[in-house]
């Protein structure tokens, strides 16, 4: 049987989490959803775990760790470089958009403003990676 995908959420804001979580709740994803509140807390989380996420939806705007510096973190590291990061920010300044792409971002999200968009944000993020795409860990 295969193993449910893992979404590793990081996300400073409580009530983004709670609007994500609950996007999550109202609809039939076959995925785990694990929550990090900043990069320091996403890498404890990561060196934890026993299975590595498939995605990681990363803010850029966070206290200690932000988003663009646990990018470089993860894509500098031969254990988590090939997951898949899809920044999900407010921000949306075309060179901080380039930045991320430069540093090994997957896609760019600029994070909607009411519930009713992001829901419909993450069905489209959580059906693209889990249906469409094939990532490293599915190859047989």
């Amino acid at each position: 049987m295969p193993v449910k995908p893992v979404f590793l959420v990081v996300e400073d804001d409580e009530d983004d989490r709670d609007l994500l979580q609950l996007a999550y709740q109202e609809g039939e994803y076959n995925c785990e959803l694990i929550f990090a509140e900043d990069g320091h807390q996403a890498i404890e989380l990561l060196q934890k775990l026993s299975i590595q996420p498939s995605i990681v939806l990363l803010d850029i705007n966070m206290p200690r760790m932000g988003g663009l510096a646990l990018l470089q973190k993860l894509k500098s590291s031969s254990d988590w470089r090939k997951m898949p990061v899809v920044m999900l920010s407010t921000t949306d300044h075309n060179e901080t958009i380039s930045q991320a792409y430069s540093m090994g971002a997957n896609s760019y999200i600029v994070k909607p403003s009411n519930f009713h968009d992001l829901h419909q944000v993450w069905d489209s993020v959580y059906h693209f990676w889990t249906r469409t795409v094939r990532l490293p860990s599915q190859a047989g």
